[in-house]
């Protein structure tokens, strides 16, 4: 059989490339991400990251924009509470997040364990301690919306600094410009 396979045509080949594989229309396109492939180092978005991506918003842009459409401080307030509401609406969703992974990683251990795959079982607890420290960090931000302090603070000083600045620059705009 080898002696005929000398005479095929030598066709050009291919090399396909895990990143670039194109599947058809019905379904997604699959990128993979050589540092996604060691699940250690995966922040994907998801939970806890979703909470500092809200607060690295930039609130002090936000406030100065909402001056200018509308200097009132009962305006003000309103957007303020919406900052909390939407912190809180995230804080709960993400709390959903975790407990519904935790439950999944704890299925996860118990039935690898019975099927004897102890090093798969290691890398979960690992998983599952991460992700209780996380919860632990979910947790302190609840508390610190609840309190008005810590990283919700800070967005609400930015927020409060930025709308400031706006009435400001009105001020200056319209009055402070004006010939006598």
């Amino acid at each position: 059989m080898g002696w005929f396979t000398r005479f095929k045509k030598n066709e050009p080949t291919t090399q396909v490339d895990a990143k670039t594989v194109a599947l058809p229309e019905s379904s997604k396109q699959i990128s993979v991400d050589n540092s996604q492939l060691n699940g250690a180092s995966i922040h994907d978005q998801q939970g806890i990251f979703l909470i500092y991506a809200y607060l690295q918003q930039d609130f002090e842009k936000r406030g100065f924009d909402d001056a200018l459409v509308s200097p009132d401080e009962g305006y003000k307030n309103d957007n303020i509470r919406l900052i909390k509401y939407d912190l809180e609406i995230l804080v709960h969703q993400i709390k959903t997040y975790h407990e519904s992974l935790m439950k999944d990683i704890e299925f996860h251990i118990h039935s690898r364990g019975r099927a004897g795959l102890i090093d798969l079982v290691d890398e979960l607890k690992i998983k599952q301690t991460d992700l209780k420290a996380h919860m632990d960090k979910v947790q302190e931000f609840e508390h610190s919306l609840q309190s008005d302090s810590g990283f919700c603070e800070r967005a609400i000083l930015a927020y409060k600094r930025g709308f400031m600045k706006g009435m400001a620059s009105i001020t200056q705009t319209y009055l402070l410009s004006k010939k006598f």
